[in-house]
């Protein structure tokens, strides 16, 4: 799907900051909306202050 590999996108059962800016690395190209180690790893971010949320406008 998407031509991303079958494995491996699947959300970790926990997330540490390490382990989330891992998976950023390693899910850049992932489209978020089908990635859910992406999305854990973005939200956990966000979650502690390590990211800012996106604005729900494009600039």
């Amino acid at each position: 799907m998407f031509g991303l590999p079958a494995t491996g996108h699947s959300a970790l059962p926990v997330m540490t900051e390490g382990a989330a800016l891992r998976a950023l690395r390693e899910h850049a190209e992932c489209p978020i909306t089908v990635c859910a180690a992406k999305l854990q790893a973005k939200t956990y971010l966000v979650r502690i202050g390590k990211r800012a949320p996106r604005p729900p406008w494009r600039v």
